[in-house]
């Protein structure tokens, strides 16, 4: 495999690659692969490289010498969001990993598929025929709903999980400034949104304290099995002692930086497909209710539902919710043939990469059945990673297809969501690639009735 280098053109004296980047990011992003297998891009003064074959992403992803650490946009918000399993790094991060997987087994996420269920139904049934849905954030609700009642389950009443869903957003929001955003000084200025991150990130961890005081003062009984209970009653496996409640906080806050946004996203860019595709929407609607007929989804229906799960494949794959991943070189390692030097900042763009010609055939044409022709292990390793790869491989993914599933279920079977008259959503490149907007109208769904 012959290996290339190159620097991306348009690089100016100071500001490198800064301005390509500000005026057309996601184009930039997926030009990069036209220049080299690694390519070198100036982030102002501080020059990385972009690594854009999937031979190459799939070493740097499954890289388990910890040679490599999540990078310095990690950095910026770890005072944030603690030492939590997305950022520790090599054997604190195995350790961490070892204790809350157990919150994320299938049998575990099994029970909270009924949640899933539950707060979709709840969420979605409170819309009417022919009201218009701001369907990007009404998915955004839903799935801040899921993760309160999957986190905190019967420890904390239904009050508390209004609470903690009003804060979980602007918590992320905050995280996903502080990543994105140059240089080190504008979070540090006494602006009104770094204010209201702040209010909303103390605000946070006073309520998961007092979620965790609500439960050790419980004298048992009900359902536990929500993901708070797992996480106080985790072990280390060589030492047996607990988390302590900052750790388990930062757990808290970790997983919701993980996957709540990048769920949210994919969610909305679902619907706005399937809207846009009503031969596809009309035969999710038809599998759905062929499989489940009007009982609530269960895990088991992931399986039984191939259909929905290609399209939600193509989901991942053309609409991509992450726009770069990071890493940094902890000590100089080979790579591509070359060596990578301590301190170098790596990238790679799974959005860029899912949309590679070379890849799929007509990239941005959106055809679940693709899937049939070439599935997912055909692929060559690192084309296609919707939930990342190798040690740091998103430990929520089985929760994430679980969710998605669940979401898609139960709105296709009471709902069809109908794009309003002219409108014209655009992709938004920030941490996640936003819809601008996404307003819908609510119909009932056509053929037969069926409950929630």
């Amino acid at each position: 495999m012959t290996i290339t280098y190159a620097t991306a053109p348009g690089r100016l004296p100071g500001a490198g690659h800064a301005l390509s980047l500000m005026r057309d990011p996601l184009g930039f992003l997926q030009s990069l692969r036209h220049h080299g297998d690694l390519v070198r891009v100036d982030l102002g003064p501080m020059p990385s490289l972009f690594v854009t074959s999937p031979a190459l992403i799939q070493s740097v992803l499954t890289d388990r010498k910890d040679l490599l650490d999540k990078g310095r946009f990690y950095d910026k918000v770890r005072p944030l969001t603690g030492n939590g399993v997305i950022h520790a790094h090599g054997d604190e991060h195995r350790r961490q990993q070892a204790m809350i997987k157990p919150s994320f087994h299938r049998e575990q996420i099994a029970r909270y598929a009924k949640v899933m269920h539950e707060v979709t139904a709840e969420r979605s049934g409170s819309w009417r025929p022919g009201e218009c849905i701001p369907v990007d954030k009404a998915m955004r609700d839903i799935t801040f709903n899921i993760l309160a009642a999957t986190m905190f389950g019967s420890a904390v009443g239904r009050a508390a999980h209004e609470e903690l869903a009003q804060l979980l957003p602007v918590v992320l929001e905050a995280i996903m400034w502080r990543t994105v955003s140059p240089g080190d000084l504008l979070e540090k200025l006494p602006l009104p949104m770094n204010r209201r991150f702040d209010r909303a990130f103390t605000g946070l961890r006073e309520a998961i304290s007092r979620v965790m005081l609500a439960y050790r003062s419980s004298t048992g009984g009900g359902d536990r099995s929500d993901m708070l209970s797992m996480l106080l009653e985790a072990r280390d496996e060589e030492t047996g002692l607990p988390m302590t409640d900052e750790e388990v906080c930062n757990q808290i806050v970790s997983v919701t930086m993980a996957g709540s946004e990048t769920a949210a996203t994919a969610m909305a860019w679902m619907f706005y497909e399937l809207a846009r595709h009503p031969d596809i929407e009309r035969k999710v609607r038809e599998e759905v209710r062929e499989v489940m007929g009007d009982r609530d989804f269960e895990m088991a229906d992931a399986g039984r539902l191939p259909y929905c799960r290609q399209v939600l494949q193509e989901v991942m794959r053309v609409r991509q919710p992450i726009l770069v991943i990071s890493r940094r070189a902890v000590r100089d390692f080979p790579l591509g043939g070359g060596r990578v030097k301590a301190g170098t900042e790596l990238f790679y763009s799974p959005y860029a990469v899912h949309r590679d010609p070379d890849l799929f055939n007509d990239p941005l044409r959106f055809d679940p059945d693709r899937w049939l022709d070439r599935p997912a292990a055909s692929l060559p390793k690192g084309a296609y990673t919707p939930f990342g790869a190798g040690p740091r491989h998103c430990i929520g993914e089985q929760f994430a297809w679980a969710m998605m599933h669940a979401v898609l279920a139960v709105v296709v079977r009471r709902w069809q969501l109908v794009l309003s008259p002219g409108t014209k959503v655009r992709e938004m490149p920030w941490a996640t690639v936003n819809p601008n907007r996404m307003p819908m109208t609510a119909l009932p769904a056509p053929g037969r009735g069926g409950r929630a």
